[in-house]
């Protein structure tokens, strides 16, 4: 049997263009730049009087991997 190419890209992706060096600062308690973790921010999208449907999507959050800071 024969491989077909899916068009997907290899792993890793080659880096496109060198990253420029920055300072790291604190946003809070969050460093950013200088080589800190990529932070992203969530919400949840549901009336926060339904505190059941709150927080079943704060559970789910969690366990994709975000964390409370």
């Amino acid at each position: 049997m024969t491989a077909v190419s899916l068009g997907m890209p290899q792993v890793p992706v080659p880096s496109v263009a060198e990253r420029r060096a920055s300072r790291r600062i604190q946003v809070g308690s969050v460093a950013v730049g200088g080589g800190a973790p990529v932070s992203v921010q969530s919400m949840t999208t549901t009336r926060t009087s339904d505190i059941g449907a709150t927080l079943q999507q704060i559970a789910e959050l969690t366990a994709s991997g975000c964390q409370i800071v």
